[in-house]
């Protein structure tokens, strides 16, 4: 499989249990909000989309992404530029179909396949890992990135989005390990925010956090 993996695609492909199939548990209630901030970063890094002032200005709708023109002209119909945030949360009023179109690139590359289950009224489908050498892959270069370090703008982009997508914990299981990937990240990110792209993706994935976190809050309170 040569095909660039998407962002959106990446982080999504990453949030599926390698055995058991599904999004994994620690990550379900982020991934949707992770896989649009990762979205608009796709967007912005295709030049599609900029930032000013943490607000989102549209530079052109044409995509050979059917996904990608899908959210281009719904942000191009706003009226003036909106902020991150909002559209995250706009966003997410389509998350059945943008996770649908993230699906499916990632069955065209022949990295997932879908199941379809029930329980009593209630249908869905599984995404289950085809190919489990990709993801193992994955988790050894974002280990080596993080540890030996790397000055790769979309890798930092990445790795921007892996904490609020709660998925070191699945990455590092051993707690200790995993306190001091949280640290280098947060040393990385700060090291690398002479790069436009990179600081607009910090400020991408803390808009996600923040969203993620309101959202658990309004949940949690709800029950």
């Amino acid at each position: 499989m040569n095909q660039p993996i998407p962002l959106a695609q990446k982080i999504y492909f990453l949030g599926i249990h390698p055995e058991k199939g599904g999004i994994r548990s620690g990550s379900v209630s982020a991934m949707h909000f992770v896989v649009i901030g990762t979205l608009l970063m796709d967007l912005y890094l295709q030049n599609k989309i900029k930032f000013e002032g943490k607000r989102v200005v549209v530079l052109s709708t044409k995509s050979d992404s059917k996904l990608h023109r899908f959210v281009l002209e719904k942000m191009s119909k706003a009226k003036s530029p909106k902020k991150i945030s909002t559209w995250i949360n706009k966003l997410n009023y389509s998350q059945k179909h943008i996770r649908s179109e993230v699906q499916k690139g990632l069955m065209e590359k022949r990295l997932v396949r879908l199941e379809d289950k029930q329980f009593l009224f209630f249908k869905w489908k599984k995404p289950v890992v085809v190919n489990k050498q990709v993801m193992y892959r994955m988790v050894a270069e974002i280990d080596s990135q993080i540890f030996k370090g790397t000055t790769a703008e979309d890798e930092l982009i990445f790795l921007s989005f892996l904490e609020p997508a709660a998925l070191l914990r699945l990455i590092y299981q051993d707690r200790k390990k995993r306190k001091q990937a949280r640290a280098r990240l947060k040393q990385m990110m700060v090291e690398n925010k002479v790069s436009g792209a990179v600081t607009e993706a910090i400020a991408v994935s803390q808009a996600v956090a923040a969203t993620v976190a309101a959202s658990a809050a309004a949940t949690s309170a709800a029950t």
